[in-house]
């Protein structure tokens, strides 16, 4: 039995369809942010695009050809220990309602682990973008990707997660990480109704600051009911105030695509600027969220 079975039917069955599906999300998501942007761009699209894209080459063929083979593959493995028959007894509608909440809550905590010094390593290349984009949602080391497999993979599978339910979500997750990443502008309205459940583009811009507490904070991918659960929720800071980025690398100029590439083997840098200011904000704390 294969651990990675790459040409196995629910993968084919897979790349028939969500590729389709996720492009006309993206689209969708590229077109509605140039239309109504919702922050101020400090850097032009072409350097970002042209950076981010490239790195994203490497890193979509390694979720095809390892994180995505090994739902199905793991699965299969774990399927006559006990702790996989967890969830077969369930009636069929909770089951699935339940295998999907575990594969977010999963994804929240393994977000979290990510923020933890050696995941960091790897996860601040897609913090370090100084603007935030439909292609910050690509922007992604491929050695992330690699670290992902055994919890994102291998805890669905000893927890009996079915491999159709886990590459169902696994399209939901991608579409939701290109809208919450974008630069588009909801109205505050459908905001405010959105994000008591869902992850919203402000809010998750809010994750991106370069303050540390802010950072520190909306680690959810699809449910937003994770953060609220562990107190890592924050609403109250407004777009126009946010600078994106990581305080350590404030220079486009050394952003290029072999920096960020061999980023994971330098050394970790403080949480400031060059010069040794940290970013900080005057209020401190959380709140509903009130404004643009």
């Amino acid at each position: 039995m294969a651990i990675l079975p790459l040409a196995h039917p629910l993968l084919k069955r897979f790349d028939r369809w969500a590729a389709p599906v996720l492009a006309v999300v993206g689209v969708a998501v590229l077109l509605l942010e140039t239309r109504y942007p919702l922050r101020r761009r400090t850097r032009p699209r072409s350097e970002r695009w042209l950076r981010n894209v490239l790195l994203a080459a490497p890193s979509l063929p390694a979720m095809r050809l390892t994180l995505l083979p090994a739902v199905v593959g793991l699965a299969q493995l774990a399927a006559p220990h006990r702790s996989a028959q967890l969830l077969a007894n369930l009636p069929a509608p909770l089951r699935t309602t339940a295998e999907l909440l575990l594969l977010d809550y999963l994804a929240y905590t393994w977000h979290r682990l990510l923020h933890s010094p050696l995941l960091w390593r790897l996860h601040r290349v897609h913090h370090s973008d100084l603007d935030m984009d439909l292609t910050t949602a690509w922007r992604f080391h491929f050695g992330e990707m690699l670290a992902s497999v055994p919890y994102r993979a291998g805890l669905p599978a000893l927890l009996g997660v079915r491999p159709a339910t886990a590459l169902g979500y696994e399209v939901v997750f991608e579409a939701c990480t290109a809208v919450q990443h974008s630069n588009w502008r909801l109205p505050l309205a459908a905001e405010r109704r959105l994000v008591p459940l869902l992850v919203t583009p402000r809010a998750h811009g809010i994750h991106h600051s370069v303050v540390r507490a802010e950072t520190q904070s909306n680690f959810g991918v699809v449910l937003s009911i994770w953060d609220r659960l562990h107190r890592t929720l924050r609403l109250n800071v407004p777009q126009r105030a946010l600078t994106i980025g990581v305080p350590a690398y404030p220079d486009p100029a050394t952003q290029t695509v072999a920096h960020l590439l061999a980023l994971p083997l330098a050394p970790l840098e403080p949480w400031a600027r060059p010069d040794g200011i940290v970013p900080a904000r005057a209020r401190d704390h959380f709140a509903p969220y009130t404004g643009p």
